[in-house]
């Protein structure tokens, strides 16, 4: 089994690992980080989810990547730039960047993703998709058949990507949000939660859907307004 080292020890770290060590894709070794962000133990090994936290800057003497690969796990802080920065400084360390694909997710033998990918339970990837570098599909997300995902992108659990959509680097689809057949997203966009886009967006545009407003009443009120009548009453 191939080792692993998890670049991160946040929320995202987590969830990769989680995923990898369930599915026992990878035998993960130890997690890095940017030495200024490890915790300090007093002196002692910092250690993370039970295994050894290594300084970045010092990564290879530990785990050499002729031996180890790596994954990113960064979320999309400043539109993916941040994680994308990592990968081109963790290859530049000599390391593959391995992706995972959970085994629940729905795709065929025509898969065609790249390096540093995160695809997670649930997610449905048609004939004809490529999906690029470093990106992360989040559960139950749908691209539609020949769509293109560039590099470095983010699509948030339960996004659909109709077919034909292509979608520009660095680019961030929310929670629920949709893009139409043959629409064509340019890079560095940001679409928030339940965004319905129809149309060609330029590259740096942001869509934000607005929020289900507050209703009048507090729960107590409406439950007693929308009540269905009790039990027996239709007989009185």
């Amino acid at each position: 089994m191939k080792r692993l080292v998890i670049f991160g020890l946040g929320k995202i770290a987590d969830v990769a690992y989680q995923h990898i060590v369930r599915d026992n894709q990878y035998q993960v070794v130890g997690f890095t980080c940017d030495a200024a962000w490890i915790p300090d133990m007093g002196g002692r090994q910092a250690t993370h989810l039970g295994h050894p936290v290594v300084p970045f800057e010092e990564i290879e003497n530990h785990y050499p990547p002729a031996t180890t690969e790596m994954f990113v796990a960064i979320g999309y802080h400043e539109l993916n730039a941040v994680r994308a920065v990592k990968c081109q400084e963790a290859k530049a360390k000599g390391y593959t960047l391995a992706s995972y694909v959970s085994p629940r997710a729905d795709h065929g033998p025509w898969l065609e993703i790249g390096e540093n990918c995160l695809i997670l339970d649930g997610v449905g990837i048609q004939p004809g998709v490529r999906i690029g570098n470093n990106v992360s599909l989040w559960n139950n997300a749908l691209i539609g058949h020949h769509s293109v995902v560039h590099d470095h992108c983010w699509i948030a659990a339960g996004a659909t990507l109709g077919g034909g959509v292509i979608l520009g680097e660095r680019s961030f689809v929310g929670l629920n949000a949709t893009i139409g057949g043959e629409v064509s997203v340019g890079a560095d966009c940001f679409l928030g939660g339940a965004t319905l886009l129809l149309k060609n967006a330029a590259p740096g545009s942001v869509y934000i859907a607005p929020g289900t407003e507050k209703f009048r009443l507090d729960s107590k009120a409406f439950l007693r307004m929308t009540a269905m009548p009790a039990l027996g009453s239709r007989n009185k």
